[in-house]
């Protein structure tokens, strides 16, 4: 492989706009899965709006939790696995949610504990196709 293929096979870094995009996704992404389980279960609140302010600051606390799993998706599409990484998420987000609505019982540390529990598998793959781009 030339000079020039390698330099073309290397994608180009994402811009600051495309980071701050990823970083208010990568934070907003649990509080949200939550609060749409929550909507979905029926325990909603479409009869109580004034619930969803009294819940604010419990889903404020899950906002950084959602990073390890982002960010390992994250390292997944950095190595040209776009549909790979979106697999991942689409598969562990939904269970990390459910998971951190049941781990809220205990509080902070324990929704943290899920949380990272949960996004090992993905950073397992991502430590496998790592291993295997090197191999080859």
């Amino acid at each position: 492989m030339s000079n020039q293929d390698a330099a073309s096979a290397t994608p180009e870094p994402p811009s600051k706009r495309q980071r701050a995009i990823f970083m208010a996704l990568a934070l907003a992404w649990l509080p949200l899965g939550i609060l749409v389980i929550t909507l979905v279960r029926g325990l909603g609140f479409v009869g109580e709006p004034t619930a969803l302010l009294y819940a604010l600051p419990s889903l404020l606390v899950t906002v950084p939790f959602g990073l390890p799993l982002a960010l390992a998706c994250r390292q997944i599409h950095r190595m040209q696995r776009p549909r790979t990484a979106w697999v991942t998420f689409a598969v562990l987000a939904p269970l990390t949610a459910l998971a951190t609505i049941v781990a809220g019982l205990l509080g902070p540390i324990g929704i943290a504990v899920y949380a990272a529990v949960l996004s090992l598998p993905a950073w397992l793959l991502y430590a496998l196709l790592r291993w295997r781009t090197a191999k080859h």
